[in-house]
């Protein structure tokens, strides 16, 4: 089954109704079907409860979501290894981006989906594919 990774944006961008809402649900919903298995990293976890209590004002409503996300995608911890690889690769301007990309590869995901495609275009970034939101429905959409 075909592994992909989704960036924290990808989730926010569902959960707070922005730009790639539509295409993050889809991707949702392969998940929910089998068609593909969902990973995320716990670091996301975390940064998705902040903003989304920040955003809502209201725990319960994180917690329901929260929750519901959990029941198709898996949270991924990172690896002391990973976690040195990704602030030590310098062809990453954000670390935030390299951690979130070496806790994809620590995984095995297959594909990389992120909103944020301008920041995993250079060097050690090439070992896995990473594709926007809509440009992954468009390509490899599972049958």
């Amino acid at each position: 089954m075909t592994k992909v990774f989704l960036d924290t944006n990808v989730i926010l961008d569902h959960a707070l109704d922005r730009a790639f809402a539509d295409e993050a649900e889809k991707i949702f919903v392969m998940a929910e079907e089998g068609k593909i298995s969902c990973y995320i990293s716990t670091g996301s976890v975390y940064t998705l409860a902040y903003i989304l209590e920040k955003a809502t004002k209201n725990t319960d409503i994180v917690r329901e979501k929260l929750l519901l996300y959990l029941t198709f995608v898996t949270p991924v911890s990172n690896l002391p290894v990973y976690i040195e690889q990704a602030i030590c690769d310098k062809t990453f301007d954000d670390i935030e981006d390299a951690f979130q990309y070496y806790t994809a590869l620590q995984a095995g995901c297959d594909f990389f989906v992120t909103a944020n495609i301008k920041d995993f275009k250079k060097g050690e970034q090439k070992k896995l594919p990473v594709f926007k939101p809509n440009d992954y429905l468009l390509q490899h959409r599972e049958k």
